[in-house]
């Protein structure tokens, strides 16, 4: 995948339009159009900005790294995050010490161990 195609991909996982994308990163809505569409290339500074709008890093946008997660993923994984059970349960370790932190996880261990019987 080219770049541009994959700046449609992340900016429409977004549910920006075009000119939301080019406003963020302080560009001309025409430029922000060349570039998706690989008309013309994306000045080093045009790459930094449209990934720091993107939130993923220009090594991602370029595709030397590809993103972990697909846009479902991470879907799934705001979901998870917002569950306010596991927002406790995070809440709770967090602030734990190490050694309840070390409780907790040979707690868990176990029970992961009973489901293999």
């Amino acid at each position: 995948m080219d770049l541009g195609k994959r700046i449609v991909k992340l900016r429409e996982s977004k549910n920006w339009n075009q000119r939301e994308l080019a406003r963020r990163v302080n560009l001309n809505v025409s430029v922000m159009n060349r570039i998706e569409s690989g008309e013309r290339p994306a000045r080093d500074h045009e790459l930094v900005a449209i990934a720091n709008a993107l939130d993923v890093t220009t090594d991602q946008l370029l595709g030397r790294e590809e993103k972990n997660k697909t846009v479902t993923d991470m879907a799934e994984f705001e979901e998870f995050l917002n569950d306010p059970k596991i927002s406790k349960l995070y809440s709770e370790y967090k602030e734990s010490s190490e050694e309840r932190r070390e409780a907790l996880l040979a707690a868990w261990e176990y029970l992961k161990s009973l489901d293999k019987k």
